[in-house]
Formats: C-alpha cells, structure tokens, sequence
C-alpha cells in the first residue's frame, strides 16, 4: 500500500470516528434537551392552572378547570413548528384532592381513582417537586406520557393537586426530524472531510513523488535539480541522496575513464613504441620518414583520445547545468562554421546554411562543442568537392539542428553501435578512424540540455545527424 492510500485511508478512518462520535454526542445531549425543554413548559402550565383551580375543594375550582379544558379540546389550529405539523390538542389534566383521589379527568377514565402513589402526586402533597413518566402501554416506549405536577394551595396550605401529561408521541417528531437533518448534516460533513483527505494526502505525498521521480530520473541519467524546496525532512533526505549519489557516480567515473583509457591507449602507445625501436636502426630515408609519420600520427590519435575523454568527462560529471545562459543558436553555428573555413576550403567543400533565429537556454561552451563535433565528421564523411546542408528550424518548442553530408552514408552495422564509446567507423578517403568520443560528448551535452541526438542515413545518399534541443520563446 503506497503512501498516498495510507494517508487517505487514515484521515477518512479518524474523520468516520469524529462523525460517529460527534453523532453520539449529539443524540446523548439532544433527546434529554428536548425533554428538559418540554417539561420545564409543563411546570409553567401546570402552576398557571393550579391558580385557577384555588376554589377547591368545592365543584366551582373543577368546574372552571373543566369548562376550560373542553374549549381547549375543541380547538383546531396549523402550526408549522420548524416542519412539524400541529392541529390537535394532546395535553391531559387531571385534579386531586388532598388525599390524592383524582376528582377531575380531562379524559374522564379515572374518576376517584387513588394517585397517592403517583411520584408526581405524592411529592406535591409533600410540598416537593413532583414528576413522572409513564407507559400507557407496558412494552410500547412510544405511548409513554409525561406528567408535571403543582400543588393547588389555598390560605397557605396544599389542598390537592393539578397535573398536565404531554405524551412522548407528540414531540418525538420533532426529534426525529431533527436527527435526520443531524445525520444529512453528518454525511455533507464527511463528504468534505474525504475531499479533504484526498487534499491533504495528495500535499503530503506531493514530496514524495517529487522525490521518486528525482530518483528515477537519477537512474535514466536525466537528473535535474533537486525537486524539493524549503527545509522539510524530505528536502535533507533528497540532498543526502544526492551527496551519496554524486560521491558514488565520482567513484564510478573515475573507474570508468581509467579503465577506457588504458585500453584504449594501448594501441597507439605499443605503435609508438614498435616505430621508436625500428627508427633507430633504420637507415634507409624512405622507411625513416614513414616511420616517422606513423609516430606522428599514432601521437596525434593519442592527444584526441585523451582530449575526447577529457571533454567526455567534464560533460558526464556535471550530471546537471550550473551555468545557464541564453543562447542564440544561430550565431553559435556560425562562429562553428568560420572556425571550420579553412577545412572546409581545403575540401573544397561549400555548406548551405539555413538558420532560423532561435534561442535556446544551456551552456554555450559544450553546446559549441558538440556543434563542432557534428560539423566535423560531416566534413570528414564528406567527398572532396561535395555540399554540406546545415538547417536550424523551430517545431513545436524544439530546436532542430540538422546536419547533412554527402558521403557514403553509416553502414548498417555501425547504425546501433554510433554512440558507444571508442567506436568509429574509417573515414572514406583516408581509411583512419577517429576517437569514437566526438558522438558520445554530443549524446552527454544533449542529455544535459534536456534534449536528444538523431542520426541516419538520408534517403538521397550521406548521413544526416539532427540535434534536438528545447528552444526558449522570446516575446
């Protein structure tokens, strides 16, 4: 499970917990609130019709109590309380006598039954607040009634009492409704709270991913900067990466190079030396002067070589750019182009140049190299007399450099190996081969420059190399 499952299946687990909790909570508080609420407006009614049945014992007290309580029954009336439709009268009253017999019933079932032993009868008499809750139905919780008691008093003493009931039925509506609005409310808050979470593992992860991709692309050898900002722990723990990786490519490298170095020194330095000892002997001018020459130009190859490694390295150990300027690419190529006069003359070879004005953002010395390096084994490749065809153009953000010769072309089974290193293919004229480094550096600074190198034969003869390199938009 990656991490971003984690944190996003963590966060909706303790927001599910914060709902049901806070659900819980609510549901424990709001029922008893609403019953706390509906009785305490039960004490009000009750003391207000305690007062008016003073009169007691006598009929007059009851009387008035009755004559009220039928106008009551009778009404009818729409009362939308917060969507809860009331029409019907549901009190019920009843009146005791000192002794706790019942003399007036609003529902006239229990006339001169004993409520002595009613806790909201019982403690009235006794001058204590008396209240009670009570199933009409024994296994039915929703035909219970509750019942607020008040103490008819006259000249200073307690001569019955007056209690209203207000079944549970009639106000459990308003409870329900309320918990449903509470759970619709619930389920929107956890909607949000799994928004919130895809937010909030998506932030933490962001880093993360930051970090994979890095060291993917450290891997692919396309590293860029560290991706990373601020002073987070991922931030010091992509820098110890880098460190770790930068002193483990320097070990490599430095292996690497030593190793193509020696074998590829070998040649040249045994051919040195197989000429030195056979130049000492000889005396016949002729052989002299070829031995000569084959010293000379074993020790040339071996100043290219050290040369191309050289630059090969510099290229490869910078894993990145540290110095980024504007280029104007055009320019670049002909700066490249007026160095090359005097080969190009001695070839007696003409170059068509078609150079758009783009530019590109890099470092101008290894682009300039590897330029160079193209435009050299063009020329090498190219017959004497013959035409190079040099295009700079601009498609979709990229900067096409391509380079055309006239020669035989890349043999086919040179095609896959162009870009190993210290593999070359002779040159038509002379049949020498070159350092095998030149494309390797192109394919490094191109890497480098977030770009790529294309080389293949053109369908009308010679080799065609392009250079792919994103372009900078100037407005």
């Amino acid at each position: 499970m990656n991490f971003f499952v984690r944190f996003f299946v963590g966060y909706v687990l303790v927001a599910a917990v914060a709902v049901l909790l806070a659900m819980k909570l609510f549901t424990d508080q709001f029922v008893p609130g609403v019953r706390q609420s509906v009785e305490e407006t039960l004490v009000q009614t009750a003391n207000l019709l305690a007062e008016m049945a003073q009169p007691m014992p006598g009929q007059a007290g009851v009387a008035s109590i009755e004559a009220v309580f039928r106008g009551y029954e009778k009404r009818r009336f729409e009362a939308r309380i917060y969507g809860v439709l009331k029409s019907e009268p549901d009190l019920r009253i009843y009146v005791t006598d000192r002794l706790g017999r019942v003399i007036f019933d609003s529902q006239g079932r229990d006339l001169g039954q004993d409520y002595s032993r009613w806790q909201d009868v019982s403690r009235t008499l006794k001058g204590e607040y008396g209240a009670r809750t009570t199933r009409e139905s024994e296994y039915d919780s929703s035909t219970s009634v509750m019942y607020v008691a008040a103490p008819i008093v006259r000249d200073g003493r307690i001569v019955g009492v007056l209690s209203v009931g207000k079944p549970s039925s009639s106000f459990q509506s308003f409870i329900d409704l309320a918990r449903a609005k509470a759970w619709q409310s619930a389920w929107w808050l956890f909607a949000l709270a799994l928004l919130l979470a895809l937010a909030f593992s998506f932030w933490m992860t962001r880093d993360l991913r930051r970090l994979v991709h890095y060291a993917n692309e450290v891997a692919e050898g396309t590293r860029e900067r560290i991706p990373i900002e601020g002073r987070s722990e991922l931030r010091r723990l992509a820098q110890a990466l880098e460190h770790l990786r930068a002193e483990l490519d320097g070990k490599a490298h430095v292996e690497k190079v030593s190793q193509l170095l020696a074998h590829e020194l070998k040649s040249p330095i045994a051919a040195i030396g197989g000429a030195v000892e056979l130049l000492q002997d000889e005396t016949d001018p002729a052989r002299r002067n070829r031995l000569q020459t084959n010293i000379a130009g074993e020790t040339g190859r071996l100043q290219r070589i050290v040369e191309g490694v050289l630059n090969l390295a510099r290229a490869e150990n910078r894993g990145r750019l540290d110095e980024v300027e504007d280029i104007a690419l055009a320019d670049l190529i002909r700066d490249v182009l007026d160095t090359r006069a005097e080969r190009l003359a001695a070839r007696a070879l003409s170059a068509d140049a078609d150079l758009q004005p783009v530019h590109v953002d890099g470092n101008h010395f290894l682009l300039r190299q590897a330029v160079a390096n193209l435009l050299d084994n063009a020329i090498d490749f190219s017959p004497v007399g013959g035409r190079l065809s040099i295009r700079l153009e601009i498609a979709e953000n990229k900067a096409r450099l391509c380079i055309r010769d006239r020669g035989p072309g890349i043999p086919d089974y040179a095609l896959p190996r162009l870009f190993e290193r210290f593999y070359s293919v002779p040159r038509p004229d002379s049949g020498e081969r070159g350092s095998g480094l030149g494309l390797n550096l192109v394919q490094e600074v191109a890497r480098l420059h977030r770009g790529g190198i294309e080389l293949s034969n053109h369908p009308d003869g010679g080799a065609k190399a392009c250079l792919n390199l994103p372009a900078t938009i100037h407005t």
